[in-house]
Order: structure tokens, then sequence, then C-alpha cells
């Protein structure tokens, strides 16, 4: 009984979130890193995002990102939607095998997420660029990207 009651909440908090525009979303992306990842809508444009997980780069290592994100442009693709989302982020890596192993930088994401209108799923590619402020390369540019997914509670 106890799992039936768990269950059906689960679907009816799911269903409320169908637009992507509001909830609470986890999931994972893959792409220069390899990361479990959050979103949380703040209002019906803009999101808090955050990702954790291993650097799959050349020098490999940790990695943890949060960005603020505006979804200013949005696209009706038959029922379902296309937003093009862009913000300020920050980044930090901690990479294996240097004295001075540790990366913060800013980022500047930017990406599409594809919004499914009758489950509560959004699939997204992004990029970010980003320059190294601290770290084992003094001030380094880089570029990150991306592809993942997010159900939504």
């Amino acid at each position: 009984m106890k799992k039936l009651i768990l269950v059906s909440l689960a679907v009816v908090l799911s269903m409320t979130a169908f637009s992507q525009t509001s909830g609470f979303g986890i999931g994972a992306i893959l792409g220069t890193t390899a990361d479990f990842s959050m979103k949380l809508w703040t209002s019906e444009t803009t999101a808090f995002d955050a990702a954790v997980g291993l650097d799959l780069g050349t020098y490999g290592g940790f990695h943890t990102n949060a960005d603020f994100l505006f979804h200013l442009w949005s696209f009706d693709v038959a029922q379902d939607m296309m937003k093009i989302y862009f913000g300020p982020g920050i980044g930090m890596s901690v990479y294996s095998g240097y004295v001075n192993n540790v990366s913060i930088y800013p980022r500047a994401p930017g990406g599409v997420g594809y919004y499914f209108h009758s489950i509560p799923l959004e699939a997204f590619a992004e990029i970010a660029p980003a320059m190294d402020l601290i770290g084992p390369w003094d001030l380094h540019f880089r570029w990150s990207s991306y592809i993942g997914a997010r159900w939504y509670f």
C-alpha cells in the first residue's frame, strides 16, 4: 500500500512539470565531462543548474559547475517545445598528476533544450566557453560541449 501511494504521488507531481518551466529535474550529461545534473526552475524563463562528475579530458579528474540560465527564445515543435538558453556560471576542476591541480573558472554556457509535452523530460545540447583564472595553466581558455537529459519531478 505504501508503494502504491508513493508511486501515485510521484506521478501526480511529475504531471505538474510537463511544461518543464517549473520544478526540479535530475539527469546525466555526457561530453567533455560525465556528470550528474540538476536543474531548478526559478521562473518560466530562468533556472539554476549544477553538475558534478568526472572530467574526461586529457588530464582527468573531478569536475563541478553551477550556472544561472536565461531561456529567452522558445519554439513550438508539434506539441513539444524547444528553448534556447544562455547564462553565467562558475566551474571547478581538480586534476590528477599536478602539484597545483585545482582550476577555477567563470563559464558562459549556451544551448538548446527540447521539452517533451507528454513526459516530464528535457533533452539538451550545450557548449560552454570558459577561462581558467586559477589553476595549473594561469589564464587558459577552454571549451566544453555536452549532451544530456533531465527528468522533472
